[in-house]
């Protein structure tokens, strides 16, 4: 029954559900690991990156920066509706903005 799915049956089942309707060529996932564990986490972003070997595009709106290491190539950070940062992996990680700074101090304290 739904309501006994967990969190992250219940991503997949959307995902899942998309791709019965049609044959997308992109996915749009917003937050698709907030709320989860990390087992479940880990899963949807290898789900993600499975979904997208055949080139089907992805846009992925998270606060998870571990997360969007996992399965993004290309970064744009906004603030306050603007984009102040679009680049590689390498370039987000060298920014001297202090907001991108704040921000990558979840990722740099995953690996203290």
């Amino acid at each position: 029954m739904p309501d006994e799915l967990s969190g992250g049956m219940h991503r997949r089942v959307a995902i899942a559900r998309s791709l019965a309707a049609f044959e997308p060529k992109m996915f749009l996932y917003d937050e698709a690991t907030t709320g989860l564990d990390p087992v479940n986490a880990d899963r949807i972003c290898r789900l993600i990156n499975e979904l997208c070997k055949d080139g089907t595009g992805m846009i992925i709106v998270t606060h998870k920066v571990v997360d969007a290491f996992k399965v993004a190539k290309r970064f744009l950070f906004l603030q306050n509706g603007r984009i102040i940062f679009d680049g590689d992996r390498s370039g987000l990680l060298q920014s001297e903005n202090p907001d991108i700074q704040e921000f990558l101090n979840e990722f740099r304290c995953e690996f203290d």
